[in-house]
């Protein structure tokens, strides 16, 4: 089954250590690190996390000349890669761990980005999948208007699960759409999630929109509202559930399940993936 993932790259980097001593010239507390790990984030971790499952993965996003996107292409092992000039610096995200959080984020080269370059061969990868995920970070790949061609083209006849991200372009018709509550909220302007996914779908033309909602589980418009449940589990780090849930989706879809059973499998691959610990669960797949 060949899965295509259209997006933002990013190169997410975990620093971790211990915090027992403060600094005696200002009191802010000293992490000594001693382990560092590095990820494909964005498109990447959701290209990431379907290769682990064994699918058949193509990534359509813009990529830059840096030390950064040099690692990226490392990490991205095994993913057949579709890649145009990003012309901006890649964004890297590292977040500075210690005891059981984070206590610190630090972000380069996140500023806006320029278009991004798009090839016949990024568009014609779109177009032969048996199923698309769109992982939206907001840096100007699925506003283009050739990429958005193709997806309206393939939205026609294979599933095409849409992450939304505030920063960026609206998503096509025909997709299901998985925001988070407070993407929902922002998109919708109001706190009432049903109200809100109810006017998504609308504004949007979606088959169905599943707003995400941790430990409440998904709330799902498609031909009526519904409440799917999630199990819960201890969430030590919730980085990359989003991602995991919106890839889930599509392959049960393309695999032949019905929504609500895509949604109760991509719930429950959600749940599978916090309670191992998130992103740490993936060291040796695509993480160094």
């Amino acid at each position: 089954m060949r899965i295509t993932v259209v997006g933002d790259l990013l190169l997410d980097v975990d620093l971790w250590g211990p915090t027992q001593r403060t600094a005696p010239d200002g009191g802010m507390p000293i992490v000594d690190i001693s382990r560092e790990s590095v990820r494909a984030g964005g498109a990447g971790l959701v290209a990431t996390l379907l290769r682990q499952d064994g699918h058949d993965v193509r990534l359509v996003a813009a990529i830059g000349v840096d030390e950064a996107a040099a690692r990226l292409r490392g990490l991205l092992e095994g993913v057949e890669l579709h890649l145009g000039a990003s012309n901006a610096p890649t964004p890297v995200k590292t977040r500075l761990q210690a005891g059981e959080g984070t206590i610190a984020r630090f972000d380069v080269g996140c500023a806006p980005a320029p278009a991004p370059e798009v090839t016949d061969e990024m568009r014609a990868a779109v177009g032969e999948a048996d199923a698309v995920v769109v992982a939206d970070y907001g840096r100007g790949m699925t506003a283009d208007a050739g990429i958005r061609s193709s997806l309206a083209a393939v939205a026609a006849h294979v599933p095409v699960v849409w992450d939304p991200h505030p920063r960026g372009s609206r998503p096509i018709a025909g997709v299901v759409a998985t925001p988070n509550r407070s993407e929902a909220a922002g998109f919708a302007a109001t706190e009432d999630m049903e109200a809100a996914a109810a006017r998504l779908r609308a504004e949007w033309c979606a088959v169905a929109v599943a707003v995400t909602l941790g430990a409440e589980g998904v709330l799902l418009h498609a031909d009526r509202v519904e409440r799917r449940p999630a199990r819960v589990v201890n969430v030590v780090d919730g980085c990359g559930s989003g991602d995991r849930f919106a890839s889930a989706v599509a392959a049960a879809l393309a695999a032949g399940a019905g929504l609500g059973e895509a949604i109760d499998h991509a719930v429950h691959r959600t749940a599978d993936f916090l309670e191992a610990g998130g992103v740490a669960a993936l060291a040796g797949l695509g993480v160094r």
